[in-house]
């Protein structure tokens, strides 16, 4: 790690069950009650482990600034201090980068990933800009301007599904401004992971809502398609947070990969 420790990132973690275990990593800007539904169904045969990301849902603030890499580490260094190994790992876009920086620098520690919205490479200078854009923009306002900004959801969830708009609207307003700027920094300097991908030796299920208005659903097909051996879960109908809005298909494909798992 820099010279941040994994002790004063402040992420909380929470965990429920037992059996094998399931660490499930979220998006942007939500906490760990986006996994809910995912939580709930696996914790009836898996120990699941779900952490909020510094500024984030019960996450304090961090000395520093964290890296993607930095959260990565950090969060292997808990599960190993829990005793925790080959765990499923589920990340959901800022989540999935961390989960590929798990993959980059720990190959061995986890038994399989399910790559949710997200994507590999890179942010291009634009979206770097943007992100440096928010950045400025929370430390001048605060994070109140996040709830007047509409959800990375698909027209399906946003005319069909107010419960799910609002459960999502609900996590941005508890975000914070540091921690806003906290990932944004992180996710604008993070590393592309193309490279990584082909390395990656054990299950993996790439899953896509097919309606995303963020990361393109050819992103998520490139992305499955560099993964040897991996499956393609394109989840119909959902956006950029499809564990929230198609709870009941991205579950399936979820446990239908954790059986896959040795």
């Amino acid at each position: 790690m820099s010279d941040v420790t994994a002790r004063q990132l402040g992420i909380h973690y929470s965990s429920t069950g037992s059996g094998p275990a399931a660490l499930l990593l979220h998006a942007f800007p939500l906490d760990g009650r986006m996994w809910r539904a995912q939580t709930s169904a696996l914790a009836v045969d898996h120990r699941v482990v779900v952490p909020d990301m510094p500024g984030f849902g019960a996450a304090q603030l961090p000395d520093g600034t964290p890296s993607i890499d930095d959260l990565a580490n950090a969060v292997v260094a808990y599960c190993k201090a829990q005793a925790i190994e080959r765990p499923l790992v589920a990340g959901c876009s800022m989540g999935g980068y961390i989960a590929l920086a798990i993959a980059r620098f720990h190959p061995t520690f986890a038994g399989g990933f399910a790559l949710v919205d997200t994507r590999a490479t890179a942010d291009s200078q634009e979206g770097k800009l943007a992100r440096y854009e928010m950045v400025e923009r929370a430390r001048h306002e605060g994070a109140g301007f996040l709830q007047q900004t509409v959800p990375p959801v698909s027209a399906k969830t946003a005319s069909e599904k107010p419960e799910a708009v609002e459960f999502i609207k609900s996590m941005m307003a508890d975000a914070t401004a540091a921690g806003i700027g906290i990932a944004q920094r992180a996710m604008a300097s993070r590393k592309d992971s193309r490279s990584v991908l082909g390395t990656i030796r054990v299950p993996v299920a790439v899953i896509h809502g097919t309606d995303d208005p963020v990361v393109a659903l050819s992103e998520g097909q490139a992305m499955a398609a560099a993964i040897k051996g991996s499956t393609f879960a394109p989840i119909a109908g959902a956006g950029h947070l499809s564990p929230v809005e198609a709870p009941d298909e991205v579950t399936a494909a979820i446990r239908k990969l954790a059986e896959a798992i040795p």
